[in-house]
């Protein structure tokens, strides 16, 4: 191999780590982009979850309540009507 057909090929593999250097810094960027995404995307369904639980207890919270309501008014019903006579 001539001093000439080394230099290219010297040459020739610089230009390629450089190309792969740069393929992989953007690579990097992409990535790291994608994951801030998913951190978010992981946030916000964190945050769905909790609101969703909330509500599904306050929903409990007011179904318990009218259960207790309705006790309290059979009770009185039952106070207020005369005793039936079985006969």
């Amino acid at each position: 191999m001539s001093d000439e057909d080394l230099k290219k090929l010297i040459e020739s593999n610089a230009r390629a780590i450089e190309a792969l250097t740069d393929n992989f810094a953007s690579f990097q960027q992409e990535w790291q982009k994608d994951r801030k995404g998913i951190y978010q995307l992981l946030g916000q369904l964190t945050r769905s979850m909790s609101d969703f639980y909330e509500v599904q207890s306050d929903f409990y919270r007011r179904f318990d309540q009218i259960e207790e309501r309705q006790a309290k008014m059979t009770e009185i019903l039952e106070r207020l009507s005369p005793p039936e006579n079985n006969q």
